[in-house]
């Protein structure tokens, strides 16, 4: 299954999200963080970033518009100074010009006003990392001496909001979150923020066990019911990702397929999603993977780009093994699961960190973030008028 330059007749791919780490390093220690090496304070050489930009205007793989975003460690510890020398590396690749769309994930205790300049000056979205309010947000993103951080990730947003700078949230629900929706969503209504996305803490990389059990499910369905019909009520005045997705998802269901019928995700398909830490070391797939060890596959990292083009790595047995089953493991949920084609299938990291492969199918995090989405958007439609069934959102 050795792949080709994208010239191959089959689909022209193309990049979605360039994920690069400039430094492993967090500043805080959230307990449920999957990354491994997060007190490493190593930091990308500019080199190494000159040739990832090289390997990937060379790659044919580039698109209209592609996003690149820092992240895989706290990607504020790096200091604006090496932010402003990379842009000015990126931005020296003709290939790459107004390609290029910035994005960084940060847990917002870093901002100062030097970052909002920064900011303001160059395409860059921004989100932040908030549970909810201080009891929950803190119940679990602390620092290492084991303080709440929620006081000053809200410094930080605030900060942002001063200077005009929109930005979205990603919340984790944990065991924390459980029972408390109409306090989370009042929460993120008071911000004043339009875009929010749920992650479930979930058993993958350096996380190996999670405050969620599988008892957990139907409490979690209650949460993103209750959160949905308070949005409803509300007018949906916030782009919650998780309903935004399902509501896409079920009035273009072939958004998720290729022409030829085959699954499209960009967590499944080769190189329309490329991670690379900061010594080079790169991997595709699920951004998740990278770094972290494995017996049955060998590595996660595919190959350097110090040493080798992205193509040429897929001659990596490791790559081989993975690629491999990771397809096989999304035709079987193609052929098993009724949602599949709204799906495109599930997350290779959490099949393999819940079910110990790739070549496998459902996951707790497909069952609360995809199916329990999408089940109630589907009861929402159907229980809307005929005359405003198209009508997203009415």
């Amino acid at each position: 299954m050795k792949l080709t330059e994208p010239s191959n007749p089959m689909r022209q791919l193309h990049l979605g999200v360039l994920v690069v780490q400039p430094s492993p390093f967090c500043n805080i220690n959230c307990d449920y963080c999957y990354l491994p090496h997060r007190t490493s304070r190593r930091r990308m050489d500019f080199d190494t970033l000159r040739t990832i930009m090289t390997r990937v205007a060379e790659s044919g793989l580039v698109g209209p518009e592609f996003t690149l975003l820092w992240h895989a460690g706290e990607p504020l510890a790096v200091p604006v100074s090496w932010y402003e020398e990379a842009f000015e590396i990126i931005d020296s690749f003709p290939e790459l010009r107004g390609k290029v769309r910035h994005s960084f994930q940060s847990n917002g205790t870093l901002i100062n006003q030097k970052w909002c300049d920064f900011i303001r000056s160059h395409p860059i979205d921004i989100g932040l990392s908030i549970d909810g309010p201080a009891p929950i947000h803190d119940a679990h993103r602390k620092t290492r001496s084991g303080d709440g951080t929620h006081a000053k990730t809200i410094r930080g947003a605030e900060l942002l909001k001063t200077n005009g700078i929109p930005f979205g949230v990603v919340a984790v629900i944990s065991d924390a979150s459980l029972g408390r929706p109409d306090e989370i969503y009042q929460y993120f209504r008071s911000l004043g923020i339009r875009g929010v996305g749920f992650n479930i803490e979930e058993v993958e990389g350096a996380n190996a066990t999670s405050s969620l059990g599988d008892e957990s499910e139907s409490r979690v369905r209650q949460f993103l019911q209750r959160v949905f019909d308070l949005n409803r009520s509300d007018g949906f005045p916030l782009q919650i990702r998780e309903f935004e997705n399902a509501f896409e998802a079920l009035e273009s269901p072939d958004q998720n397929r290729t022409p030829d019928g085959k699954y499209y995700n960009l967590e499944t398909e080769a190189f329309a999603m490329i991670n690379v830490d900061c010594s080079g070391n790169f991997s595709s797939f699920s951004p998740e993977l990278l770094g972290q060890p494995t017996d049955k596959y060998g590595t996660f990292s595919f190959g350097n780009v110090l040493r080798q083009s992205l193509f040429e790595a897929t001659a990596n047995p490791a790559f081989q093994h993975v690629i491999s089953d990771i397809d096989a493991g999304n035709h079987r949920c193609a052929e098993t699961c009724p949602y599949w084609e709204h799906c495109g299938g599930a997350s290779p990291s959490n099949k393999y960190y819940e079910n110990g492969s790739f070549d496998s199918t459902e996951t707790h995090h497909c069952r609360s973030m995809i199916q329990m989405p999408i089940d109630i958007v589907r009861q929402h439609i159907a229980a809307r008028p005929a005359s405003s069934q198209l009508a997203k959102h009415a």
